[in-house]
């Protein structure tokens, strides 16, 4: 029984090594210079990674940080609010941004949870569409 499960499976490896040995140049890399470009791999320049690079953030990215689904009863979600989202925009500014979120289209209440969390009313809202309101908002109170 043991040696016919043995044969069973050195055959069948043998139809896989069979198999892959007629379709291997399907499998093989396009090595042609067109192909791969002059550095040798695909939208890459040599030292490109060494270069110093500032990485982009914005004012409004680092107050609203992001926006989740809130465990709160009655509310549908949360954004993440800055800790120092009052240093930045002051007491009124952040007044204001308080203001500002619960006038975006789909938010029907909003209530803060400490410092930090900010709960919303918004069902049927796009997670990412609020995001980008409350961080536009951020904008227009800066702007002012």
């Amino acid at each position: 029984m043991a040696r016919q499960a043995d044969e069973q499976r050195a055959g069948a490896l043998e139809d896989l090594v069979h198999s892959l040995g007629e379709h291997a140049r399907e499998f093989t890399p396009d090595r042609r210079e067109s192909a791969i470009g002059r550095t040798g791999l695909p939208d890459r320049q040599p030292g490109e990674n060494l270069a110093s690079k500032s990485a982009q953030s914005s004012t409004a990215a680092t107050v609203v940080i992001d926006c989740g689904t809130s465990r709160r009863s009655g509310y549908s979600h949360v954004l993440w609010v800055s800790p120092s989202a009052e240093s930045i925009l002051g007491s009124h500014g952040l007044d204001k941004l308080s203001d500002a979120i619960g006038r975006l289209p789909g938010v029907s209440a909003y209530e803060w949870d400490g410092l930090d969390l900010m709960h919303l009313r918004a069902a049927g809202s796009r997670h990412g569409d609020l995001l980008d309101g409350a961080r536009a908002a951020v904008d227009q109170i800066l702007a002012s």
